[in-house]
């Protein structure tokens, strides 16, 4: 049975249309990944499933008591609620699981009979099961789910109102995470997250057992997370049932494809225009006439505007950077007085391609600050090379002038240009028709961002640093940065989270984490596999220890006498007796025979009842030999 089922869907806004004609079903374990430009429709849809928007055309039909979670690039939060108050949100089923557990126990203690009484059981079943999922200490779950996303725990108490955009975000992917709907729909979901973070919800996500509709311009978490794509274009969505990879090669062999009909149209048309020109007046001129009336009726085929072909950009520096290399040695970085990299050496040669990685905060954008003096270091030396003329690529575009159009932008850089030229680079950078006579005040993040990488482009340095350069980008135009790059024969520094394109665009890493500052001398993918082996290397040593070297391993909890383990180990097995017990009385009050007997199933449940409290009470202890 479908959770979602959407048909013939249509939404417009004034003259323009997103789409139309959408179908798409979800079933449970669905997964699919939807695409395309920015301002094609995607959020727009995403809110129209949530219920918040109306859509012009079609029908949505919802599975009975379908829990939807919808994760929006602009959460909102109650005044006042902290981080994890926030999140403590997300199990607030918890408590109505219990009130509606405790109606349907006093509905069985009046002994109903028939099909009532199997559906009261299966009831009772199903929510004894939504609590025991959920029993634990929940405040640790909150706290655990804010830090794997990246959430400094020195954030977690404050309030959400004094958070960053980026923070709010993970403060409200965590709270969705936990909540357990039936059907996710994740807007952008790993904006604002490291790759810990991002590797970490992949694993989580692969555990959902609901249907999931994603967002994401990251290609790599598409092909990891979804098994179909819901492609948004000029002609429409069209849904694939593959990732986003496969997804790409077929849409690619439908536009070769749609590429030869319309060279085969266009010859056609040029037949037929010759034989009316030179048989119209003549003794066939019927004959003419007939086929320009047909010609007048048939429908003309056309490429996307995307697929159409584009000025190659010369990206030769124009200064040649020389021999001599960028030396960094025993850099040391920070800022107010707090150190984040320290010892760092590195020689990066002409044309080298070095992806720098690691966790937010670790110092990678301020690395790039003191490279390019924008920052002084705190220790330590960097020595350009001779006539190295380094271009910087900052995640804020405040340079740009606000009032000045886009075409106008370009055309002061070069002024010689002919309005072709002009318009044929911005293609190159998915800036079509009207987007170029807007004013830059006008232009959203990653539009801004594409016009200052044709900026930088244009002034051809022989190095180039990029700070997180697809950042706002849609797919399309991360593949036409792609591009670009290809062709830049100077050197390249790039900190990214998105791995599809270090992988395509680098070869060395550089990788900041809290054991320091380690060059590999292999693009991303390789470099984060060896790392993966080196930590199962590890935790295998570790395991292999004997057991009289255990002392030497770091205690995960602070238990310094004899006396306290033993009472470590005695609340443990206390919790894992009344653990048992619990399931066994959930057992016990699956068998629709026991509630014949009144006050065999009161005894039940003022049992179940006081195992709850002794839980919470020994988990609390447990918890308390954690503290320092």
């Amino acid at each position: 049975m479908a959770l979602i089922s959407v048909a013939g869907l249509a939404k417009s806004f004034g003259a323009e249309t997103l789409f139309e004609n959408l179908d798409v079903e979800l079933h449970p374990g669905d997964r699919i990944g939807v695409t395309g430009p920015n301002g094609c429709g995607k959020s727009t849809l995403f809110r129209i499933l949530a219920g918040v928007e109306s859509a012009d055309g079609g029908t949505v039909a919802r599975a009975r008591g379908l829990a939807t979670g919808w994760l929006r690039q602009d959460p909102e939060f109650t005044p006042g609620v902290t981080a994890v108050g926030a999140v403590l949100e997300a199990f607030a089923h918890l408590d109505e699981a219990a009130a509606a557990m405790r109606a349907v126990e006093e509905e069985l203690a009046t002994s109903p009979e028939g099909e009532r009484l199997e559906e009261l059981v299966q009831e009772l079943t199903r929510l004894g099961t939504l609590l025991d999922e959920g029993s634990g200490n929940l405040d640790n779950r909150a706290r655990e789910t804010l830090a794997h996303l990246g959430l400094k725990p020195a954030l977690h108490d404050a309030e959400c109102t004094t958070l960053s955009g980026g923070e709010r975000c993970r403060v409200a992917l965590a709270r969705l995470l936990l909540e357990g709907a039936d059907l996710l729909l994740l807007d952008e979901p790993t904006n604002h997250l490291d790759l810990d973070g991002i590797t970490w919800l992949e694993e989580h996500l692969a555990r959902h057992k609901g249907a999931l509709l994603v967002i994401s311009h990251d290609r790599r978490f598409l092909d990891d997370v979804t098994t179909a794509t819901l492609t948004f274009s000029t002609e429409g969505p069209v849904l694939y049932r593959a990732p986003w990879s496969r997804a790409a090669v077929l849409r690619k062999e439908e536009l070769e494809a749609r590429r030869r009909d319309v060279k085969k149209q266009q010859h056609f048309i040029a037949k037929e225009e010759e034989f009316i020109r030179k048989h119209l007046g003549s003794q066939r001129s019927a004959e003419a006439k007939g086929r320009r009336r047909r010609l007048e009726r048939l429908e003309r085929l056309s490429l996307p505007s995307a697929a159409t072909e584009r000025m190659r950009l010369d990206m030769t520096p124009l200064r040649r950077a020389g021999d001599a290399p960028l030396r960094i040695e025993e850099l040391g970085i920070g800022y107010d007085g707090r150190w984040l990299v320290r010892g760092l050496n590195c020689i990066l040669e002409p044309g080298e391609r070095i992806g720098v990685v690691g966790r937010n905060g670790c110092g990678k954008s301020t690395l790039l600050n003191v490279l390019t003096g924008k920052t002084p270091p705190l220790e330590g030396r960097v020595d350009l090379g001779r006539s190295l003329e380094i271009g910087f690529f900052s995640q804020s575009q405040i340079h740009l002038p606000e009032e000045k159009c886009v075409r106008d932008f370009i055309h002061d850089m070069r002024p010689r240009w002919t309005d072709f030229e002009v318009h044929s680079l911005l293609a190159r950078f998915l800036f079509f028709e009207e987007d170029t006579e807007r004013p830059i005040r006008q232009l959203s993040g990653g539009e801004r961002g594409r016009l200052a990488l044709a900026e930088l482009m244009l002034k051809r340095p022989n190095m180039l640093l990029l700070d997180e350069p697809t950042n706002h980008l849609d797919i399309p135009a991360r593949e036409a940065l792609e591009e670009l790059l290809a062709d830049f024969t100077g050197t390249l520094l790039v900190v990214s989270h998105d791995r599809q394109f270090l992988d395509n665009m680098t070869r060395r890493t550089l990788w900041i984490d809290a054991d320091g500052v380690r060059i590999y001398e292999t693009s991303f993918s390789e470099a984060h596999a060896s790392r993966r082996r080196a930590e199962s290397a590890r935790r295998e040593q570790a395991r292999e220890i004997p057991a009289e070297k255990a002392p030497a391993l770091a205690p995960l909890r602070k238990v310094p006498s004899k006396t306290k383990r033993r009472s470590l180990e005695r609340i443990e097995a206390d919790i894992m007796s009344r653990e048992a017990e619990r399931t066994a009385l959930h057992a016990q009050l699956a068998d629709p025979e026991i509630f014949r007997q009144g006050e065999e199933v009161r005894r039940l449940q003022t049992r179940l009842a006081t195992l709850a409290t002794e839980l919470s009470t020994l988990e609390a202890e447990w918890s308390a030999f954690g503290e320092p």
